[in-house]
């Protein structure tokens, strides 16, 4: 693959543009993330100058490569030899995804073989649409065996406004995808969590889905379950919370759904679905520096040789390293395994069918 990976802090979006993607010549790809404030500008200037490029972007808290993290920072992605890709964007995805289903399917057509290919997509977050979203991909997707990994954008941290971009239009309400074929071998995604099951398993007997809310656990109002199993009061749940998720135990994997808040009157709102009768766990911390080695092992023993990585970085995890002080050993940690790789940080993480939450999910070209 012939590539480039640049970085600007110019506050002006054509010199920040000139410095992140100078030396391009004619990107096939071109991904890039910012903050909110500039990412508009960036998004107009991009399209101006690569205009026939497909140009995909998200709002991120940080954005990260093998050199560190950085925020308030614009960070671009050119792939100019060894991809096929098409994209497009599903609009009114709070509503009707399903209406730019023919875009998805038009996108497919033009594969010369599905064969080595991903669905890349970055959506709008803080609508609850991501589930929608995935069933209006993987309609499509499924028969040709194309498998997804995206995320959901970010902003500050203070849950407000994110938007995506595709093609010089920003949008605030939609999901854009690519579909990416490696021309030259296999991609291969992955997910990581950093927390592990407790003894407290339930089943959900009482749900809302569209809403994300859980009204009972095991036939038992959510937040007095959820405090039973924590050893406190309904009344002081709340700093539990943020560290204490659920886990959605699907098959033999477990995907994390993220608590959002204590409802009066005690339901539990989530920041992903969870269906009624499913099987959940509630979660804890796991030591996560040796999570990330077992999966830095796994990739190094499954592509030796990778040519480029694209990351998704859950929001809370780039907090909870921030916290610690860890975020950039983190990044240059990754960069060991995989070498080149970018990666944003918002609000969801989805693979193939599933949205989750305080995940990283990561697909690695051979």
């Amino acid at each position: 693959m012939k590539y480039k990976i640049g970085k600007s802090t110019q506050k002006d979006a054509k010199q920040a543009i000139e410095e992140a993607a100078g030396g391009l010549k004619e990107p096939k790809l071109i991904l890039f993330y910012s903050g909110v404030e500039q990412f508009e500008a960036y998004t107009i200037e991009m399209k101006k100058m690569f205009p026939d490029s497909i140009i995909m972007g998200s709002t991120t808290y940080v954005s990260l490569c093998k050199e560190g993290a950085y925020k308030d920072t614009l960070m671009v992605l050119g792939i100019e030899e060894g991809i096929e890709c098409f994209g497009d964007v599903l609009e009114e995805v709070d509503k009707y995804p399903l209406k730019y289903v023919r875009r998805v399917e038009n996108c497919v057509k033009q594969l010369a073989n599905p064969r080595n290919t991903i669905c890349l997509e970055f959506s709008t977050a803080l609508i609850s649409s991501e589930e929608l979203i995935l069933s209006t991909l993987n309609s499509v997707l499924d028969e040709k065996k194309i498998p997804l990994i995206g995320g959901s954008a970010g902003d500050h941290g203070v849950a407000e406004k994110t938007m995506v971009s595709l093609n010089g239009i920003v949008y605030d309400k939609a999901c854009v995808f690519v579909l990416i074929r490696n021309l030259k071998g296999a991609i291969k995604l992955y997910k990581e969590n950093i927390y592990e099951p407790t003894e407290h398993h339930f089943i959900a007997t009482k749900v809302d889905v569209r809403k994300r809310i859980v009204h009972e656990l095991n036939h038992e109002p959510a937040a007095k379950a959820m405090a039973k199993a924590l050893n406190t009061r309904v009344d002081q749940l709340g700093p539990y919370l943020d560290n204490r998720p659920l886990g959605r135990i699907i098959g033999n994997d477990m995907y994390i759904t993220a608590n959002q808040m204590v409802l009066p009157d005690n339901s539990i709102a989530y920041h992903a679905r969870v269906y009624s009768n499913s099987q959940v766990v509630l979660l804890q911390p796991a030591s996560y520096k040796e999570v990330i080695e077992k999966t830095i092992e796994k990739i190094r023993r499954d592509i030796p040789h990778a040519s480029l990585a694209i990351m998704i970085h859950c929001l809370a995890r780039s907090i909870l390293f921030e916290q610690d002080g860890y975020i950039n050993a983190y990044a240059r940690k990754m960069g060991e395994a995989v070498g080149d790789y970018v990666a944003f940080s918002g609000y969801g993480e989805q693979l193939n069918e599933q949205h989750f939450n305080q995940t990283m999910a990561i697909a690695v070209f051979e």
